[in-house]
């Protein structure tokens, strides 16, 4: 397949944005910063390129713009909208699109509207993951036939920002049941390997040292997994198992549903954006150093953009992968930093990276001021029961408490 990946977004005068400029690679992105710097809304901005029709979702100014440039099958292509496109721009959610104004093309570039992708003029559907990513109890009465490509890629074009804000989720479980009982056809081959691919990454996607498999659907069409031993079923697992699985799964029917050739529809071979909010919601801090890992080596092709507030996400970022928000401002014009933080401290990236202003312990520092004092004067007792109240909540090999020991010890000796 050729490539498929969003190289920048441009918007003006959308919600908080005078002006916004990002350019993204075409594998990794994660997008980093404080809060209220406007990290999900860049997301929303990007799937409103995809359904102006939703723009309710913030304030517009009057000469409004914003669209993406992508490349995809070799071609250079920019969707969205330009100038006049929307009418009551400056009423809260009163917005709504006015006319499909192109975006200002460039040379070797091809401008597009909304409308265009609806005729399919090219079949570019990146897919939008929001934060809520849960998987609630439906029951499955059997199996249901998907529709065509181009008719689920307006499905997914048509619910982009729904997605991101939780309206609208796709039904995995449908598609878990759906290939667990098409797979078999002589028609499925696509869906057979892809299915087996699935299976074989399954023991990558939790954290080390866990034995989670897949192991059937029942006759009343519940799919059933085992973990650690213990068989549950896809609502039973914690918040960490099913914001991960559902994300995994809504990647491969999206792949299977909206890519046109066989070759593209294997999920090793896709290319495309997949663009999620809050990729290391309900993680333990070891499952969020390891996701970006686990879907590298589950969709090797496919071109990632997240917002993430996880120091450990970070950590695990690559050279070029991170793209750091400037806090609150007007005019954004970023793009991925070289630098990687795989040396750094959690606090260190907190502090200097993500804009936290202060980490620091006051109980803590103020018993160890106590402490100092207490040996100034040489009041051991009293400096005893400071070091025995630093113990119940620092960690073990606390090098300070400790040293406060050694001199505790040390004074005792010479008494």
């Amino acid at each position: 397949m050729k490539e498929s990946y969003i190289k920048n977004l441009y918007v003006k005068d959308v919600g908080l944005f005078e002006e916004l400029n990002i350019k993204f690679n075409k594998r990794f992105n994660f997008i980093i910063g404080p809060n209220a710097s406007g990290k999900t809304s860049i997301l929303k901005c990007m799937a409103l390129t995809m359904n102006p029709r939703d723009a309710k979702f913030s304030r517009y100014g009057e000469h409004s713009e914003l669209w993406i440039d992508i490349i995809h099958d070799e071609k250079n292509f920019r969707i969205g909208l330009g100038k006049g496109w929307v009418v009551n721009p400056k009423e809260y959610r009163g917005a709504h699109i006015k006319r499909y104004n192109k975006p200002p093309s460039e040379k070797n570039m091809i401008s597009l509207t909304y409308n265009d992708l609806r005729q399919e003029i090219i079949n570019f559907c990146p897919l939008f993951i929001g934060a809520y990513r849960r998987i609630d109890y439906r029951k499955i009465e059997g199996v249901q036939r998907e529709g065509p490509p181009s008719e689920q890629r307006a499905k997914y074009r048509e619910s982009s920002v729904m997605n991101l804000e939780g309206i609208f989720l796709p039904n995995v479980k449908r598609w878990i049941i759906n290939r667990y009982f098409s797979i078999d056809m002589k028609w499925s081959e696509i869906e057979r390997k892809n299915w087996e691919w699935l299976i074989d990454k399954m023991t990558i996607i939790p954290p080390k040292d866990t034995d989670f498999r897949f192991i059937e659907i029942k006759k009343d069409l519940e799919p059933l997994f085992s973990l650690n031993g213990v068989q549950c079923y896809l609502e039973e697992l914690s918040a960490g198992y099913q914001a991960i699985l559902s994300l995994i799964f809504c990647v491969f029917d999206w792949i299977e549903g909206t890519f046109k050739n066989d070759e593209d529809r294997l999920v090793k071979n896709a290319r495309g954006s997949v663009i999620i909010d809050e990729l290391d919601i309900h993680l333990h801090p070891e499952w969020q150093f390891n996701i970006r890992d686990t879907l590298e080596r589950i969709f090797p092709n496919l071109q990632f953009i997240t917002t993430t507030h996880s120091p450990h996400l970070i950590a695990s970022a690559k050279s070029n992968e991170i793209i750091i928000l400037p806090p609150f401002s007007r005019t954004v014009d970023v793009m991925p930093t070289s630098k990687t933080y795989s040396g750094w401290t959690t606090d260190q990236i907190l502090e200097d990276i993500m804009g936290v202003k202060s980490l620091e312990n006051k109980l803590y520092n103020r018993l160890l001021k106590e402490a100092l004092d207490c040996v100034n004067k040489n009041d051991l007792e009293k400096l005893k029961e400071i070091i025995a109240e630093l113990e119940k909540f620092t960690h073990p090999s606390d090098v300070i408490v400790q040293q406060l020991k050694l001199k505790l010890a040390s004074l005792l000796a010479e008494e």
